[in-house]
């Protein structure tokens, strides 16, 4: 299988190339997180600096620390060197996690339904995404799509109904239920896959920034086993009338991940790619509709 370029510690718990295992693992792992909750938060308040979360080093210590990424991840590796970046603890760059304006919990991150968030399962809304990238079982390019559309359907529940299509894999339901017992059996599904490559995007962007919101002239650089990584927003963008910023992360100048990430308090990505060392498109996901009913 091909591995996406630039991936360790945190990355590696979050890879967005998921198996049908690994999906069903990370699955029942959220679903108990989140059990109780009516979106996709309650993973915790990880913001701050008592909490184990790394920081950007400051602008004039060209020292790698080695070790600040995976105390976040807690997978114990000495080369993630997330702390290390050349541009972080720039004031205007917002790189820094001690901006006490930059502190974020994951909750927010992933999306929970909270008020400014486009994202929201357990609530009547239609959401489509276009898909394309490798198949895992040809290897081909192929393309596909994703449609979650969600009805009131009174005493506090809803009908949820999925359509979801990529190469040869094919899934549809139509399940009506409690909201939150509806978005745990989601999770099980190879359909929220692609909203798991979503949510993945921000996470990680998160973890690299230490905490802060994304805003154009963002960049940090790391040298983890001799590969040089480089995460930076470079402009606005708007997906379904959803407005977000576009990242893009290279590694030794090869395009590697490219997202489109709302602030802290707005959701999800609307959009996101993956691509093997190769330089081939591993998963690309693109929010194409959208309405809040």
């Amino acid at each position: 299988m091909h591995e996406p370029r630039g991936r360790t510690g945190l990355d590696r718990l979050l890879n967005i190339r998921l198996t049908a295992h690994t999906l069903v693992v990370v699955a029942v792992v959220l679903s108990v997180a989140l059990a109780g909750c009516t979106g996709m938060g309650g993973l915790g308040d990880l913001g701050g600096e008592d909490d184990g979360v790394a920081e950007a080093d400051s602008a004039d210590d060209g020292e790698s620390d080695g070790n600040s990424g995976d105390d976040a991840a807690d997978d114990g590796a000495s080369s993630d060197g997330a702390g290390d970046s050349d541009d972080a603890g720039d004031g205007s760059s917002g790189a820094g996690a001690d901006d006490s304006d930059g502190d974020v919990g994951l909750d927010s991150m992933v999306g929970d339904g909270a008020d400014g968030e486009w994202f929201n399962l357990s609530a009547p809304g239609h959401y489509a995404f276009d898909l394309a990238g490798m198949d895992e079982e040809t290897g081909e390019q192929v393309t596909g799509r994703l449609v979650y559309d969600i009805e009131d359907a009174g005493n506090e529940e809803v009908t949820t109904s999925i359509d979801y299509e990529f190469g040869t894999e094919q899934y549809q339901s139509t399940t009506t239920g409690p909201a939150d017992e509806v978005m745990g059996q989601l999770f099980l599904t190879q359909a929220h896959a692609p909203v798991l490559a979503l949510q993945s995007a921000s996470l990680l962007y998160y973890f690299e920034m230490g905490f802060t919101d994304p805003s154009v002239g963002n960049r940090k650089q790391t040298t983890v086993d001799g590969q040089t990584q480089v995460t930076e927003v470079v402009e606005e963008r708007s997906y379904a009338g959803v407005d977000c910023y576009f990242v893009e992360t290279t590694v030794d100048g090869e395009l590697s991940q490219q997202s489109c990430l709302r602030g802290a308090d707005g959701g999800i990505a609307p959009y996101v790619a993956t691509y093997t060392e190769d330089g081939d498109l591993e998963l690309e996901v693109e929010l194409a509709d959208y309405e809040s009913r």
